[in-house]
């Protein structure tokens, strides 16, 4: 009966905190267009989550596309943050009695788990960063940087400084496959 309930408690503080980190985390809803795009210009969703990729047109005075490469960062640590899962199948290991089976295919339960304190702490400190993580890196605040940065603010340090030539790169992929996609789709159209 411990056993279960532990378990259970394990599943409902991964499934609230999941929930409560995909909602955007109590921020008030924005609209999903982006500041630099009209009406009927409004740019390409992708196909990853539907992230909004604003159009981008470069000039000589533009520079770099910080918008493809904002959005490039943001996709790459959404999806790292599955790492989390790992830290926490660990502490629900300590935290729970570990069940066997032997070569008789009989199951053996663990009358008592390995360090239940250290597990819980290892499991509420995994549950507390990935909430953290997913709130920092969520597409409100990608699109709340974004019509900052076309207002003429500058990004965000704690963004700025996580960007990479890569995430350049990949801005500068993705805006060639969308016009791939859009080229192609024109001429089926016609």
């Amino acid at each position: 009966m411990r056993f279960s309930l532990q378990l259970l408690l394990a599943l409902l503080l991964l499934g609230s905190s999941v929930a409560f980190a995909q909602s955007g985390a109590a921020s008030a809803p924005t609209p999903s267009p982006a500041l630099g795009a009209a009406p009927a210009d409004s740019g390409a969703v992708l196909v990853f989550n539907n992230w909004y990729l604003p159009r981008y047109r470069a000039t000589a005075t533009s520079g770099a596309d910080t918008t493809g490469a904002l959005l490039s960062l943001f996709r790459k640590r959404r999806t790292a943050g599955y790492l989390f899962l790992i830290p926490y199948a660990v502490g629900a290991s300590l935290a729970l009695p570990i069940a066997t089976t032997d070569t008789y295919g009989q199951r053996h339960v663990a009358s008592e788990a390995i360090s239940p304190p250290l597990g819980i702490t290892i499991l509420a400190a995994t549950v507390a960063g990935f909430v953290a993580h997913a709130n920092k890196f969520n597409k409100n605040h990608l699109l709340a940087v974004d019509r900052a940065y076309y207002a003429g603010q500058p990004v965000p340090a704690k963004y700025r400084r996580l960007l990479k030539p890569r995430h350049f790169a990949d801005a500068a992929y993705l805006r060639e496959a969308l016009n791939q996609q859009m080229a192609r789709e024109k001429m089926t159209a016609q």
